[in-house]
């Protein structure tokens, strides 16, 4: 796999913003037809319990800019301090232009800075954090990275698909920055696209373009929206415990000197495997996250750590792994250090 190190960066703070929406999975009808059955089995093997959603009206793009003005408000950043905006979502606001563009006028920020986004699903958090670092060993000083998805707006892969997972929505906000007593970060990257079509939207690209019959009766559109659930779990259990076995050998830091593996959330069932195939004890593997708030796609990994690791992240020097794994299909595992960072915990929108 990809294999890199590096060095000169820092995260000063993280932000998780959800929305105040809560849905208990056996009250909510839109999954799998409420069928109470097929509900309490897949309650039982996931440990999904509750989820958050957000209104119609509001996006990925917004729980994002309030977990950055948390930052800017609590840490006493001024927005003029940042250099760049990259934003990771598979829910932009729109297709054209990118929503980072936007952002940065909302969260006024100066013109002369750069703004991207980036289409990353549960690889996405530790995606962003490779590429800022990268961005920032150029010359910059602060990049912040907004990470967010409101996946539970493609509504229509419950109506056609049993394996379906329990979408839960959020935004986060992480400051980097330069810092040349950091210790370095080391990434595990890999992508096997050969697999695409195992977890896919079908519908409203340029490929299939929105058509007059591409809705159902009661106005929802058809994304054709579709994950392959045995698949996915073969391709996870395959390529996950490698990836973090291998940035750990790559770093020649020993797994015992983790303080905490922050996996993206996916399932219980996902999360106690890899740790049994890694050996990893599961009081270091936080996954009570996916219970309360759902799979958060690329979200998962800021919220997990804003929800299970708030005070010991705010008052402890922490060693962690990160390790983000999904569409794509995608995977990167990495290590880095925090140095009693700011967490806002999780805030509600």
């Amino acid at each position: 796999m990809l294999q890199l190190k590096v060095n000169n960066v820092s995260i000063r703070g993280i932000s998780t913003v959800i929305p105040p929406k809560e849905l208990c999975l056996l009250d909510d009808k839109t999954l799998y037809n409420g069928d109470e059955k097929q509900l309490k089995k897949v309650m039982k093997s996931s440990g999904f319990n509750k989820r958050r959603v957000v209104d119609e009206n509001t996006t990925a793009a917004d729980l994002c800019q309030r977990a950055a003005e948390i930052l800017f408000e609590e840490m006493n950043i001024s927005p003029d301090t940042i250099d760049g905006i990259i934003f990771v979502t598979q829910t932009p606001d729109y297709y054209i232009p990118a929503t980072a563009c936007i952002l940065q006028n909302k969260l006024k920020l100066r013109n002369s800075i750069f703004a991207f986004d980036v289409n990353q699903g549960c690889a996405g958090y530790a995606y962003g954090l490779y590429i800022a670092s990268g961005l920032i060993n150029t010359g910059l000083k602060r990049i912040l990275l907004l990470v967010g998805d409101t996946s539970s707006k493609y509504t229509d892969m419950f109506r056609e698909n049993h394996s379906a997972p329990i979408f839960g929505d959020a935004g986060s906000a992480t400051l980097l920055e330069y810092n040349s007593d950091n210790e370095p970060i080391y990434f595990d990257i890999g992508t096997d696209g050969s697999n695409y079509d195992v977890i896919m939207a079908q519908n409203g690209g340029f490929r299939h373009p929105v058509k007059s019959d591409d809705f159902y009766t009661d106005g929802t559109y058809k994304y054709n929206a579709q994950m392959d659930g045995m698949r996915v779990m073969e391709f996870t259990l395959d390529k996950v415990p490698d990836s973090i076995n291998d940035v750990l050998n790559f770093s020649g830091i020993e797994k015992n000197d983790i303080d905490y593996f922050i996996l993206h959330q996916a399932n219980k069932f996902i999360l106690k495997n890899i740790a049994f195939n890694c050996d990893i004890p599961l009081e270091k593997l936080p996954f009570e996250t996916l219970s309360k708030y759902g799979n958060q796609s690329c979200t998962s990994i800021p919220c997990a750590i804003s929800d299970m690791i708030k005070d010991d992240i705010m008052n402890k020097k922490l060693k962690l792994l990160l390790s983000g794994f999904g569409i794509g299909l995608s995977w990167i595992s990495c290590i880095l250090e925090t140095n009693k960072i700011y967490c806002s915990g999780i805030r509600e929108y």
